[in-house]
């Protein structure tokens, strides 16, 4: 769990943790030099040894935290839960059991978001985002939403090297994008048709409308090195001005593609 200045959500986090029908889990939540009382209240709800906190002294992005927890992971899966969002009670039963009966070659197993705003300190439903499978790699590199919740094979993250951070952001926006472009280099992906994410806009998220135009061109980037590493058979159009969401358009190069 990477948190930085979660105080006014954390609690609600850790709470869906505790509350999982399946019980053999871990918790590891790794603080990124919080300003506020974050940690203070972490140290108060960590009641098991099965949790653990681990705090940075200084600030360096989710791309380094989650880099931090992949060297601590002993299991054969780990989820990627924020700070500021939690998940439904049947997460982690739900998510082992698909993996369980997937082949080595699915690195993640995902499911479908429920999207909050919240407002006043108060949360409002917003949306429910059901994803879908994807045929293959191109379709998701032409699939807008990011998928969550991210249920990973430890192995296989291991494999590709773990989080990159040396974009222009030093990993700190679009890793997760980014890693799942990595993961599909070489493994394939498992999708659960269930509600199980629970994601909450607030006025700090990094992911706000403000910010769109950075993670336009960390697609671009991200995207357009895929296409080239998969064997360069699409061109990738981004369609919607840059200072909006845009989407991804594949077009073959040759024949025998298909746009998606």
């Amino acid at each position: 769990m990477p948190t930085f200045n979660k105080a006014s959500f954390i609690q609600q986090t850790l709470l869906s943790i505790y509350q999982q029908s399946y019980t053999q889990w871990r918790l590891l939540v790794i603080d990124d030099a919080s300003t506020d009382r974050t940690p203070e209240l972490v140290k108060s709800l960590l009641t098991t040894p099965r949790a653990k906190l681990v705090q940075y002294k200084v600030n360096r992005g989710i791309g380094h935290i989650l880099n931090q927890a992949l060297s601590m992971v002993n299991t054969k899966y780990f989820i990627q839960v924020d700070g500021d969002d939690w998940i439904a009670p049947d997460t982690l039963e739900r998510l082992i059991h698909r993996m369980e009966k997937e082949p080595d070659s699915v690195a993640l197993a995902y499911a479908n978001t429920i999207h909050w705003h919240q407002i006043g300190g108060v949360d409002y439903y917003h949306k429910l985002v059901r994803h879908r499978p994807f045929r293959d790699r191109y379709d998701f590199a032409a699939y807008d939403p990011m998928v969550q919740p991210r249920f990973y094979r430890t192995a296989c993250v291991r494999q590709v090297g773990g989080w990159e951070v040396d974009d222009p952001t030093q990993g700190r926006m679009m890793e997760d994008r980014r890693m799942l472009l990595r993961l599909l280099d070489r493994f394939t992906f498992a999708y659960v048709d269930r509600p199980l994410y629970h994601f909450r806009y607030h006025h700090s998220n990094l992911s706000l409308d403000s910010n769109a135009h950075v993670y336009n061109r960390l697609r671009k980037l991200y995207t357009d090195r895929a296409l080239i590493r998969w064997g360069d058979l699409y061109t990738a159009d981004y369609v919607g001005p840059e200072h909006l969401w845009q989407s991804v358009r594949l077009v073959p190069k040759r024949k025998g593609g298909f746009a998606t």
